[in-house]
Order: structure tokens, then sequence, then C-alpha cells
């Protein structure tokens, strides 16, 4: 872990160095040694503040969606996980980021931890967590200290990652990891693909009741982009209503669902910044197995790959 934290500080470093790029977006400790933040480096000196960890979750393409800004004709190096890459390859399909104004490091990952199933062993504020291999250590602001196996808290869709290394990148540090064979697998949907079909409604009515309206899984979201004329904000024309009912809730998360469809690799971003903790990520997986079992399209795994509604074939299978 500590060599892949030193070859992403020096990647860094010669990149800013030689004017390659204008500023690296990395990982960095956030207030306290058990959170990791984005963080944006401007200068080769300041690399040593990058940080590699099961603690880097956040999808670092979702600052590059908006036109790549700060200042407009900016050259920006970023970090990408396997997951994040096919987020950054279905920008690139669609030609709305530049290839040419990107330093892409790609980072082969194991998995990262889902703070929330930390936090939740604890009653106290978590404020350290290390790792040591497979074994994980997180203590409180009390001194109250527990060991578990990492693989205990991976985040769920790490446990079905088809992708753990990067699709794409220009420059690939640390060890690769063993690819997935065969077909890919949509976990945790089996129970509610075995509902019928008003119990399938009455679970998403229930989930989406919860919904605030906050709009943070659309901000976190890296594929979702049409920040300026987005359907769900739109006040003339209002095509879906501001109210914070569970009909406009459920109508909020669907078009946003339907408005990432083929674009989306799982990547769970979404999920993670719910505050209330709907299960977003479960509701785009079943959304990518519908797309793969149809059409055989996976979001996000060929640069060179048409986006899926972008083609059509005589034997496509749209379902019954």
């Amino acid at each position: 872990m500590s060599s892949t934290q030193d070859a992403i500080r020096e990647a860094a470093k010669n990149a800013l160095a030689s004017g390659r790029v204008d500023y690296f977006i990395g990982w960095t400790q956030g207030h306290t040694p058990s959170e990791a933040i984005p963080a944006f480096i401007r200068r080769p000196e300041e690399v040593d503040r990058l940080i590699w960890s099961p603690l880097c979750h956040h999808n670092l393409v979702t600052f590059l969606k908006r036109k790549m800004p700060d200042p407009p004709e900016s050259r920006i190096g970023v970090c990408v996980k396997g997951c994040d890459s096919r987020t950054l390859v279905a920008l690139l399909q669609e030609g709305l980021v530049d290839r040419e104004r990107l330093y892409v490091v790609g980072i082969p990952c194991a998995g990262v931890i889902d703070k929330r199933l930390v936090d939740a062993l604890f009653t106290d504020e978590v404020t350290e967590i290390d790792f040591e291999g497979d074994l994980v250590t997180a203590r409180t602001r009390m001194g109250e200290s527990k060991e578990f196996a990492l693989a205990d808290v991976l985040l769920d869709q790490c446990g079905g990652c088809y992708s753990p290394n990067p699709r794409y990148a220009d420059e690939l540090v640390g060890d690769t990891l063993p690819e997935s064979q065969g077909k890919p697998q949509f976990p945790g949907l089996e129970e509610f693909e075995a509902l019928d079909s008003a119990a399938k409604d009455a679970l998403l009515a229930e989930a989406f009741s919860t919904c605030i309206r906050c709009f943070a899984c659309i901000n976190v979201c890296p594929v979702c982009y049409c920040w300026d004329q987005c359907v769900n904000r739109s006040r003339r024309p209002a095509l879906v209503g501001q109210k914070v009912d569970t009909k406009e809730n459920t109508l909020f998360q669907m078009v946003h669902m339907f408005h990432v469809a083929g674009r989306c690799p799982s990547c769970g971003a979404c999920d993670r910044a719910c505050p209330v903790q709907i299960p977003l990520y479960l509701l785009h997986r079943k959304m990518n197995k519908e797309l793969y079992e149809m059409l055989g399209f996976m979001a996000g795994m060929d640069v060179d790959e048409k986006p899926v509604f972008q083609t059509f074939r005589i034997d496509d299978v749209l379902g019954e």
C-alpha cells in the first residue's frame, strides 16, 4: 500500500514539475486519520499530502464532468480506481472531456471500506483507522479500539467488482490484480427480483419516502453532467415536481437512474453520499443488469466502444 502511495506522489510530482499538468487531483487525509478527502495539488512540494488506502472511496472523475473548470483550459492530473476509470471512459466515449488535457494515473484497487459499517461498531466517533494487511484497527476519540477483518467492512460493490484494474490510464501504479472471469455478477438483487410487481412498488415507495431531495446523489455522480439544464431542477418547464413526497421522490430518482443508464458502472458514489442511506446503488445495479442481459453491454469498459444508446443491432434482445 505504501509503495503505491509513493508511486502516486512521484507521478504527481513529475507531472507538476514538468508542466504536464496545472494541478493534480488525488486523495489526502481529512480532519482525522479516519477520513480521506479529495485533494487538489498545484505545486510539486505539496505531493506528500497525497495518500492511498482503503479509505479513498471518492470517485474523483466527478470533478471533471462540468467542462473541466478552474481555469477552463487547465491540464489536469487525476487518480482513478477501476470503477472510477469506467466513469471516465463513459465521459470520453461521449466526448464530454478532452483526453488531451488529462493525465490519468490508474490504481489497481482491491476494495475500499464502507465507513458506515465501521462507525456502526462504536457509540463514539471513530477518529483513526489503520490498515495492516487484511486487518483493520479502528479507534474512537475516547480511546476505544477494535480490530476486524478488512473483508468484513468493504463496500458492498467491492465484493462483486468486475474491474479492479483501471480500464483507461496514462500511467499505472501498483500491481495489477486478477480480473473476474466469466459473466459479471449482480449480487444483492435476488430478494428484490423475487417480489411481485406490487411488492416491488411498495419497497421502492418505502425507500424513496425518506428522500429529502438534497441532490447529493446528482452532485456526486460523475456521469450525471447536464448541470445547467437538469430535468429534475427545471422550473420552466416543470417536468418533475419539486414537492418532497413519495410520488415525486420516486419520479426524481427514476429520472436520474434512466439519465445515467449506459454510463453508470455502479461506483456507488450516490449511495455513499445519501444522508438518509437510500440504497441507490442497488437501483443502478438493477439497471446495469438489464442492460447487460438485453444488450450485452457494460458501461465504461472500452474507450473506443460506442455508448449503448448510440448503436443498434438487429439481433438486440430488448425484452419481452
